[in-house]
């Protein structure tokens, strides 16, 4: 299919479902970008849960893998992170006829029929970033969410001390309260904080949409002001609980998940005490090199959970990872000897699928 209609048929269709989506073409890789040679008639959807400062890395990580191989991707998305809308352009995926897909099952359970949709029309699929254990998939890309809890609790614990407090309440946020991997997380860092002085109230769900999460994270605050910590379990928490810690001149310690630029500021100036990442980059390339190595060279397809190590990044190590998560090029070659070193053969390093079932195993070495 030709650049330009690919490009006609998906604005017919987006049309007709009157909802947005990003289309990447990557078919027009250069020879020293394309190792893999141009298999550009190989089309590959990578269907987001949503479109952030998070997911716009899962989407250039793809892009990459596209161009890396000579395939054609295209990456949908939209900013509301509605599940219906996300599921339509699933389908879309699907009448369209793609050679394989990747996507975000936001919520697991309510993609159920629309995978196994896909597995019966003999599509090879794989899954990144949130679980759908209940799904036909078969092979998952992500970090180990529990493990990275217990993490973040420990790494809490560190900064209490440091700090010199020793008791108080920890304010806990859960932006998509049905997502597993969210539960997990939260599972993870009250195991972590057992034993403790620390009362971890109760998750409250402080919702994706940025002006509706800062407004929920200030109305939970404003709750506890006795509160000594927030902890936010998604990647869009550190950056409005800064705001909102600097206007309110709060003194209270906040940890949370990612790698946004706005998240390392925080931490680099203090507001913010502990972020984790997850590898999102990583989380998109993989999926489509995954469906990229399967379709050009007729070997099975990947089955398994490919764990993206947890990062930990504080005070202490924040400038190592400005550059990587500013600066594409920077990113790119980073991952290229990343994954030359820890990824080589995906199946061979890829876990037990099952083990996403049983949180709390043994965590991947982190990245030194």
């Amino acid at each position: 299919m030709s650049r330009i209609r690919s490009f006609l048929t998906l604005v017919v269709v987006l049309f007709l479902l009157g909802t947005p989506a990003i289309g990447v073409m990557a078919q027009d890789a250069s020879p020293e970008a394309s190792p893999a040679g141009d298999h550009s008639d190989i089309q590959i959807a990578y269907v987001l849960h949503g479109l952030n400062t998070f997911t716009e890395r899962m989407k250039t990580g793809a892009e990459d893998a596209g161009r890396d191989y000579g395939v054609t991707v295209e990456v949908f998305g939209d900013a509301s992170f509605d599940t219906p809308t996300h599921q339509a352009f699933f389908e879309t995926a699907l009448q369209r006829g793609f050679d394989g897909i990747a996507v975000v099952t936001n919520p697991g359970d309510q993609w159920i029929t629309p995978i196994q949709e896909a597995i019966d029309q003999g599509v090879p699929l794989i899954g990144a970033n949130v679980t759908g254990l209940d799904t036909g998939l078969k092979a998952w890309v992500g970090q180990d969410e529990y493990n990275s809890g217990v993490i973040l609790g420990q790494e809490m614990l560190k900064a209490f001390d440091k700090a010199g407090i020793t008791e108080g309440k920890v304010a806990v946020g859960i932006c998509a309260a049905a997502a597993q991997v969210l539960q997990d997380r939260d599972a993870g860092f009250r195991k972590a904080m057992e034993g403790s002085n620390f009362e971890v109230l109760d998750a409250q769900e402080v919702l994706i949409p940025l002006p509706d999460n800062y407004a929920r994270w200030e109305n939970i605050m404003a709750a506890n002001p006795d509160a000594v910590a927030a902890v936010g379990l998604c990647s869009i928490d550190i950056t409005n609980l800064a705001q909102i810690k600097e206007r309110s001149g709060g003194t209270w310690l906040i940890g949370g998940y990612d790698l946004d630029p706005p998240t390392l500021k925080a931490i680099q100036d203090g507001v913010a005490q502990v972020t984790l990442g997850q590898q999102e980059y990583l989380q998109g390339y993989l999926p489509v090199r995954a469906l990229a190595e399967h379709l050009i060279n007729g070997t099975p397809m990947l089955e398994g959970w490919l764990e993206m190590p947890t990062e930990v990044v504080t005070a202490e190590n924040v400038d190592d990872y400005i550059a990587r998560q500013t600066d594409n090029q920077v990113q790119y070659d980073y991952y290229k000897k990343y994954m030359a070193e820890h990824f080589a053969d995906l199946q061979a390093v890829a876990r037990p699928y099952d083990d996403l079932r049983h949180p709390g195993m043994a965590r991947a070495t982190p990245a030194p």
